[in-house]
């Protein structure tokens, strides 16, 4: 390259520079927000993010307002009557007649379906796992088989895992063979009243390992001196975990129970495997009758709007343990 032929791509590098500086001062962007290349970095995700994710969402609650068909690719406009008709009758008429009777109606009674499922598992999946990450952060011979034997559910598929628990609670299943010689079997996954028991042990059995691994990682980054000193003002071991352990734990926990609330009121594939929301839908869990309502009847507006609700709710719990998170940070 020639002299000549240098200087005029620095002149014209020199132009464009003043051009770009000419309209950042026209837009008011600073030298603190010129950060074009971090743009650059952002723009793909941001742009995967609008595409498959917000695009779809928006267009879903736009759909809640409609008598949608999926076959045409089009609707009719009605307004709030989808929301209306999930949300009628209210669960407190007729002596609360919805939460008790699925044929009165089948939304607020899959609601209670959720809320039992979560009530019951969600407690035993977090002290669960926090139990077993406390024994096995110790020097446990073999600790390392534990861990991946305490891991292993949650590598199985959660349709595996269904048909698994459904053979072992079975009327002739595994269980009921180590029962009825002290005449205790009983068709638990047949019955209505155990049926979602049994949903929830198989959640349970699931859970503690996925909660075990991120409590042990939050174990590991307690400070050893934090112990040390709490021995060498001796006390005891319920002490070094009230007063050490557990408030160290606060991020981990906060994240486990968050994420273990979304998951419990998110059910749906273990619930499906294992019974498809039978019998006489003891196990129908909010997100499977959304699956139900959509894909199996078709009725695509029903059930944005009831995936919508849902969201509602999901959204109240996790802020409101935002909140309180915030409320019990104390700043030194």
């Amino acid at each position: 390259m020639s002299f000549e032929e240098s200087r005029t791509d620095t002149d014209a590098e020199s132009a464009l520079f003043e051009v770009a500086t000419s309209v950042k001062q026209q837009l008011g962007i600073n030298r603190d927000q010129d950060n074009l290349m971090g743009w650059m970095f952002v723009l793909p995700n941001v742009v995967m993010f609008l595409v498959f994710l917000l695009g779809p969402v928006l267009f879903a609650f736009f759909i809640s307002f409609q008598d949608w068909n999926i076959l045409k690719n089009e609707g009719t406009w009605v307004g709030l009557t989808n929301y209306i008709e999930i949300l009628q009758p209210w669960p407190w008429e007729n002596n609360f007649a919805a939460l008790k009777d699925p044929t009165v109606n089948l939304w607020w009674y899959s609601l209670k379906n959720t809320a039992v499922y979560a009530i019951g598992t969600v407690p035993l999946q977090i002290f669960g796992g926090l139990a077993i990450a406390l024994l096995l952060d110790k020097r446990v011979r073999g600790k390392k088989i534990y861990r991946a034997a305490y891991f292993m559910p949650v590598m199985l598929s959660g349709a595996a895992s269904a048909v698994m628990w459904r053979w072992f609670l079975a009327a002739d299943g595994v269980i009921n063979g180590l029962l009825e010689p002290i005449g205790l079997a009983h068709n638990w996954a047949g019955d209505p009243a155990t049926a979602l028991g049994g949903v929830m042990l198989m959640a349970i059995w699931g859970g503690i390992g996925s909660n075990m691994i991120f409590f042990l990682a939050g174990l590991q980054n307690i400070p050893e001196e934090l112990y040390e000193a709490a021995r060498i003002d001796g006390a005891s071991d319920w002490e070094k975990f009230r007063h050490v352990t557990w408030p160290n734990l606060g991020n981990t926990s906060f994240f486990v129970i968050v994420m273990a609330i979304i998951s419990s009121f998110q059910v749906f594939g273990i619930a499906l495997a294992f019974s498809a929301g039978g019998p006489y839908y003891s196990t129908t869990t909010s997100v499977l009758l959304i699956y139900q309502r959509a894909f199996e009847e078709g009725q695509m507006g029903v059930g944005a709007a009831m995936a919508f609700l849902l969201f509602i709710l999901i959204f109240a719990f996790s802020y409101y343990q935002y909140r309180y998170r915030q409320s019990e940070e104390v700043d030194y």
